[in-house]
């Protein structure tokens, strides 16, 4: 009967929290260009991701969206991601349970991964259902080698080598997500039977040895394709030259972020009396069961927790700290975060209490950590992805809807700034953000606003000059104006 909750908890959950902001119509700046540019301009978007170190990412995103015929059909990309997340947690879960985790304790990771704001962010975007892919791909590396570890000879070979190619194809789609393989790694080392910290010790470098070193594989075999001119390199590949800027930028944007959890890192810093105080608890949590006579009378427990806190960060975030670029994007998180939520998880099961109050913090902990988790990922897609981005297009649709095109018609959009915003919280580009924005996003939404109006092609005779810009346009010099700084009412 446990069991049999378990599985329909990983199921129903998320399905029930993503569903509102999934069915939404809306998509966002990317949808619009990769609609038009997989029928328009194959190929493109398959060199654009490689170009970034992401090939099959590419390729898996022009299959599906040249069948993408209007921003309705968006919704069945962001369900292909719930569906994948949910697959992500029944895997782990059941990963964990043969690790020897608590069947409940196994479930609520399984349960909460796909509740991170990485996943939120997975799931907003219709872009996002690769990127779900490629974390399951990681813990299929991970169990992959971990099932051939203790046989030895050949078969130990095997497991490694079937890790290494799965590792690379989840590198290839998504570099960072590789590195969720962490996850299984720390739940592993912090509940499974080791006779000494010495093998313990080596199990964890053994499977971090072979997940660097197939990034080291994914990213050689990159450089080969671009010095053989297959696809040209971005700046985005270019490495950190400078280690300490970054070491102070890890400390201070992606690993507060990840602590975090459930609770969001706006730019306007307007949720700082929220975001703060949950970083602290949950640091007081870690450091309170890690000081506790049941981690420290263990020294095989012992060395599990300092390689979890003291080196296994670091390799969650390794492809970030590699590269010269500074994002703090929360798709980028998915293996540190999820690496802080499987420490929580384990903090609550270690709790130094009583034996009467243990088990009621314990769960009780874990219901809340879950109820907050579930309710910020439905407020989150819900309020800060799918509605302000329906507005974006609802207003931009509505316009074109409505004008009376002639033989030649001008239309001029005026740019949105951050001011226009519908949200009051912006992260980056990701949370509350506009599409409308820059120099190639409005030319984009309008083309696939006129793709609704005219599935087959502009009627013959008939043509329309778009031009967009961030000043308001004299009077009559164009025949339709789209004025999309309604947005701010709904802030208002």
């Amino acid at each position: 009967m446990r069991t049999r909750i378990c599985y329909w908890l990983l199921i129903l959950v998320p399905l029930l929290v993503y569903a509102p902001a999934v069915f939404q119509t809306y998509g966002m700046r990317d949808d619009y260009s990769h609609m038009r540019e997989a029928r328009e301009e194959p190929g493109k978007l398959v060199h654009f991701t490689a170009s970034q170190g992401r090939p099959l990412y590419g390729a898996m995103l022009e299959t599906t969206y040249e069948h993408m015929d209007s921003v309705d059909d968006l919704s069945w990309l962001r369900l292909t991601s719930v569906v994948l997340l949910i697959g992500l947690g029944i895997i782990l879960w059941k990963q964990l349970d043969a690790a020897g985790w608590p069947e409940i304790d196994a479930a609520a990771l399984g349960l909460g991964v796909t509740l991170l704001p990485a996943a939120q962010i997975g799931v907003g975007w219709a872009i996002g259902w690769p990127w779900a892919l490629s974390l399951i791909l990681a813990v299929a590396g991970f169990a992959a080698v971990e099932t051939e570890l203790e046989k030895g000879g050949m078969k130990r070979a095997v497991g490694v080598i079937g890790g290494i190619f799965i590792y690379v194809l989840a590198s290839l789609i998504y570099p960072s997500n590789a590195l969720f393989a962490v996850v299984p790694i720390a739940a592993s080392a912090l509940t499974k039977e080791r006779r000494t910290p010495q093998e313990l010790f080596r199990w964890v470098l053994l499977h971090v040895g072979v997940l660097i070193g197939s990034l080291i594989v994914a990213y050689l075999l990159l450089r080969g394709l671009f010095a053989a001119g297959v696809f040209h390199e971005s700046t985005r590949m270019q490495l950190e030259t400078n280690p300490f800027t970054k070491l102070l930028w890890f400390l201070w944007q992606p690993l507060p972020n990840a602590l975090a959890l459930f609770a969001l890192r706006d730019d306007f810093h307007t949720g700082e009396l929220f975001f703060w105080p949950v970083v602290a608890g949950i640091v007081a949590l870690i450091i309170w069961v890690r000081r506790s006579e049941k981690v420290k009378s263990d020294p095989t427990t012992l060395m599990a927790w300092q390689l979890c806190l003291g080196v296994l960060p670091w390799a969650a975030h390794a492809i970030s700290l590699l590269a010269a670029e500074h994002s703090t994007g929360y798709r980028t998180l998915a293996a540190l975060s999820g690496l802080v939520l499987t420490v929580v998880i384990v903090s609550l099961r270690r709790l130094p209490l009583d034996k009467g109050i243990e088990p009621w913090a314990h769960y009780g902990g874990l219901a809340a950590l879950l109820a907050l988790l579930a309710f910020g990922a439905w407020h989150n897609t819900l309020s800060l992805i799918a509605r302000p981005q329906g507005r974006e297009w609802r207003l931009l649709n509505d316009a074109v809807t409505q004008t009376r095109f002639k033989p030649q018609t001008k239309v001029y959009m005026i740019e949105l700034s951050l001011d226009d915003r519908s949200t009051d919280r912006v992260h980056q580009d990701e949370f509350g953000s506009l599409s409308a924005q820059g120099s190639w996003a409005p030319q984009e939404m309008f083309k696939a606003a006129m793709r609704e109006r005219f599935p087959r092609g502009l009627p013959n005779g008939q043509s329309v000059v778009f031009t967009h810009g961030q000043k308001l346009p004299a009077e009559g010099a164009y025949d339709v104006v789209i004025d999309l700084r309604k947005l701010k009412q709904w802030r208002d």
